[in-house]
């Protein structure tokens, strides 16, 4: 076992997505998720409140409590072109001329505390959303586009490779409904389109007729304008959390998954996307279980981000700035927590600051086995892959890293056996990972239409490890499905998802 100080837990949770930059996510050549660790833990707060790319959501908010947020959405993750939106935003984080803080349950101790001078960038995408008349993030037909430009190639989670129209695409779909095509074309622009009832046909059909010359999307057949109309060319992150200063994470040692996350952030220009209607539109189509309450007299509201494992925000005005909080928690508790949010003095922040520089270097300790090899073979296309794995411990954390060249992916270790998917613009990888308390042996199943069922054996890699790992890779696009079976013939899991 070998141990690292990991010392920027900013930059552990969420490398490229953090409150002060809006840069495309890109696991290894695409997602560093920081160096990827608390990916399942203190990246789905970062993500979910900061600067997450998917957004939905069932009801808008209460009229009375029209409040501002932080928070990304399925709907969209990036800008967008039906006005002109500034791509650049210089803010002083003195015009904001206060600090905040919380006063959360003792199993909560800060982590970080950071402020920032000057903002960064407000987005270098393009965004439209376009929805039937009432729609919501559960309730019409819709659907959101986002470009970015100097896009790396797609690598997506969960998802099946389409080859249509010359483009390589990754389609998933959410618990919640929500369908999601990525691809990047060949001149770098990545694109990511979420829809809620569409059938996959049409969506292929939808990304084949997308053009993005100008990064601005438009298309070569629009038979969807008959009943959709474009509501919003402002991403969701952007009209409801404006643009961050300043912001605090409080890690748990208790029930909670994910730290806490307060965020203080300077409004967007109305000229931007800065406006009421906009945010409440963001709102609609992120937040579910949605839950006026008021921080000091000021007009908040909090909800549960669709499709998000149970993370929630909670935001609000208080004198021109914005506050957002989100936690991996329910709604009732993180009002709760947020009502302890108040304004501290400049000598107070200092010592915020004390406590989380003290608290990161004593308490992010990693431990980290050798990765080893799982599975190796060749592709249909003559190319040579290995798969690796190896695990991470930090404090009561566990995650698996499995790597295979330049590329990562990184996955939370479970009480039962699990097979995680990954596309790529070259192959599809199949990740399973089996806990010896449930069985010490069992194989992977990889079944494709027209071809021979695909056997892998799971790898005992060694005392250090608490499970066996199997896994595949494949260059042929199209359906799959994938089991882990028992040695007496039990289906132990099942992708997809029954």
């Amino acid at each position: 076992m070998k141990t690292q100080q990991l010392p920027e837990i900013i930059e552990i949770l969420e490398d490229d997505s953090s409150a002060f930059g809006d840069r495309q996510r890109a696991r290894t050549v695409h997602d560093t998720d920081g160096p990827r660790w608390v990916g399942p833990v203190a990246a789905a707060a970062l993500v979910g409140l900061i600067g997450y790319g998917v957004a939905t959501s069932t009801s808008g908010p209460a009229k009375p409590a029209r409040v501002t947020g932080t928070s990304t959405s399925i709907a969209g993750a990036a800008i967008a072109s039906a006005t002109t939106v500034p791509t650049t935003s210089t803010v002083l984080a003195s015009q904001t001329r206060s600090f905040y803080a919380a006063d959360p349950p003792r199993e909560f101790a800060v982590q970080l505390a950071e402020s920032q001078q000057f903002g960064h960038d407000s987005g270098l995408a393009n965004y439209q959303l376009w929805a039937t008349p009432g729609a919501s993030a559960t309730t019409g037909s819709w659907f959101s586009v986002t470009t970015d430009q100097g896009a790396s190639p797609v690598f997506a989670a969960d998802s099946l490779r389409i080859q249509a129209g010359g483009l390589s695409m990754a389609m998933s779909h959410t618990a919640g409904g929500h369908a999601v095509v990525q691809f990047t074309t060949d001149r770098h622009v990545g694109v990511t389109i979420v829809a809620f009832g569409w059938s996959d046909d049409n969506l292929v059909r939808l990304a084949e007729s997308l053009r993005t010359d100008s990064l601005t999307p438009a298309f070569t057949d629009e038979w969807f304008a008959s009943d959709h109309q474009m509501i919003s060319a402002v991403p969701p992150r952007l009209a409801i959390r404006g643009l961050p200063v300043e912001q605090v994470v409080y890690g748990s040692s208790g029930e909670f998954g994910g730290p806490l996350v307060v965020t203080v952030a300077q409004p967007l220009p109305r000229v931007a996307g800065g406006d009421t209607d906009s945010r409440e539109i963001a709102l609609r189509f992120l937040l579910d279980h949605i839950t006026p309450f008021s921080v000091d007299g000021h007009s908040a509201v909090a909800g549960t981000v669709i499709d998000e494992g149970g993370y929630s925000i909670a935001s609000w005005v208080a004198d021109g700035i914005i506050v957002t909080v989100g936690a991996a928690m329910p709604v009732s508790q993180l009002i709760s927590i947020a009502g302890t949010v108040h304004e501290i003095s400049a000598a107070e922040w200092e010592g915020v600051k004390f406590q989380a520089a003290g608290n990161k270097s004593s308490r992010f300790a990693a431990e980290e086995t050798p990765a080893l090899p799982v599975s190796f073979g060749i592709d249909a296309s003559s190319e040579a892959w290995t798969i690796e794995a190896s695990t991470t411990i930090i404090g009561r954390q566990r995650q698996i890293n499995w790597s295979w060249g330049a590329q990562s992916e990184q996955t939370t270790p479970l009480d039962f056996a699990a097979i995680h998917t990954v596309v790529d613009d070259k192959r599809t990888y199949v990740l399973a990972d089996l806990p010896r308390t449930v069985t010490p042996a069992g194989q992977l199943q990889v079944l494709r239409d027209g071809l021979d069922p695909v056997i892998i054996p799971f790898n005992d890699l060694g005392p250090t490890l608490d499970r066996t790992f199997a896994a595949y890779a494949f260059s042929e696009p199209g359906q799959y499905t994938a089991q882990v079976v028992a040695a007496d013939g039990t289906v132990l899991a099942a992708w997809p998802a029954p």
